[in-house]
């Protein structure tokens, strides 16, 4: 996926690209041909073998700590000490 960096205040596809607003830095799906890159655009070098390594061991982690937090919403009872749970018990005392 190319990037590419925003000299300058331009519009593609609808957005406002600003190098001062929150919209930096453009994304692709395909590269622009020759000659049809706007001004407002400088290519961004490709990505280092040792950034992709990074992102890829960042994103891996970030799963990792998404599936263990899911296993303990999954395990999460409200129910205290020496309370039963309603299957075991099919009596629940109201207040």
């Amino acid at each position: 996926m190319p990037q590419y960096r925003v000299k300058a205040r331009g519009f593609f596809e609808g957005r406002l690209y600003d190098p001062l607003g929150k919209r930096k830095t453009l994304h692709t799906d395909k590269p622009f041909k020759k000659g049809e890159m706007p001004s407002w655009l400088c290519e961004m070098p490709a990505e280092t073998a040792a950034a992709k390594k990074k992102r890829l061991a960042a994103a891996k982690a970030a799963k990792a700590k998404a599936k263990s937090d899911n296993a303990d919403i999954a395990n999460a009872s409200f129910l205290g000490a020496g309370e039963s749970a309603p299957s075991s018990d099919p009596v629940v005392e109201t207040l």
